[in-house]
């Protein structure tokens, strides 16, 4: 019990706390509110886990750096005022944010998701589909396979410029960006997999007298789903990059429009909060696709 309580990360929570209710230098600090509600629910996430024992030493070590990072930050942007008050906005103001554009950022947030569930969906599932017949068909194998290597090494970001200028909507070309950044990846991954499965398998399903159809999708699809899977993380944060930047160069909504609308203006307190939105949002996004893998990879 007593470990539960006095250990490094608590210490620095109180110490944070008494930061926050401390005079500051900065005549500028916003409602401290919203900063507070975070510390605390890290607090109430950290404490939870340690009751658990859940992964506790890595939490630990986490929550050790979030709240040294924000004690530091809000020493030097608020109690000191030794940082750049333009440039590292006291953390009180960047976490108000959240209340004060809580509109922008919520249909920001739903507009970002829409494009990345449709263009990321539609990668996926072509990828699957067509990796699958290319790497069990040898002359397709020998004919695309080729043409695949050459251009799945070239970053989608490379070409969101183009896509963007020659598309009929920012909607469309955000879609085929994000679909032209997870397609040839898993494209590659799912011709190389198909073609290298366990022979044994292969030969016992055959001498079963299974179909074509069924040996694809009924033994060849599920023996490369755990492969899917550890692939879908990194999927998703490249996908979610080229999304924010596609938003930063053409788009009038979405999380990486945020963040680029006030950078144009110098508001950098609005854009460390779109910054922190982004990362909450991508660490979510990964958390949900490794609670996924548990519960449909049993083996």
């Amino acid at each position: 019990m007593k470990r539960l309580f006095i250990n490094l990360p608590n210490l620095l929570f109180a110490a944070l706390v008494i930061s926050v209710f401390s005079p500051s230098k900065n005549p500028k600090v916003g409602p401290i509110l919203p900063f507070l509600i975070v510390i605390f629910f890290i607090e109430a996430l950290f404490i939870i886990n340690m009751i658990r024992h859940e992964n506790s030493k890595s939490v630990f070590d986490i929550t050790s750096i979030l709240f040294g990072v924000l004690l530091i930050w809000d020493i030097l942007s608020s109690k000191t005022a030794l940082a750049n008050p333009v440039l590292f906005p006291p953390p009180e103001n960047t976490f108000f944010v959240f209340v004060s554009h809580r509109k922008m950022i919520w249909e920001g947030f739903l507009n970002s998701m829409f494009l990345l569930v449709i263009g990321f969906s539609l990668a996926l599932i072509s990828a699957v589909v067509l990796g699958v017949l290319i790497g069990w068909i040898t002359r397709l194998r020998n004919t695309f396979f080729p043409i695949v290597k050459v251009l799945s090494p070239i970053p989608a970001l490379v070409y969101t410029p183009y896509i963007i200028g020659i598309m009929p909507s920012f909607r469309s070309a955000s879609i085929l960006v994000i679909f032209l950044g997870v397609f040839w990846p898993n494209l590659i991954a799912m011709i190389s997999f198909t073609g290298s499965v366990d022979r044994k398998i292969i030969d016992s399903a055959k001498s079963l007298n299974v179909k074509q159809t069924t040996m694809l999708y009924k033994i060849i699809l599920p023996y490369a789903v755990p492969t899917l899977i550890d692939g879908l993380s990194l999927g998703v944060t490249f996908s979610f990059m080229t999304l924010t930047v596609a938003e930063m160069i053409g788009s009038s909504s979405g999380m990486g429009y945020f963040v680029k609308r006030f950078a144009d203006y110098g508001n950098y307190t609005n854009v460390l909060a779109g910054i922190i939105f982004i990362g909450v949002v991508v660490t979510i996004l990964n958390l949900f696709i490794t609670i996924l893998k548990r519960k449909i990879v049993k083996w």
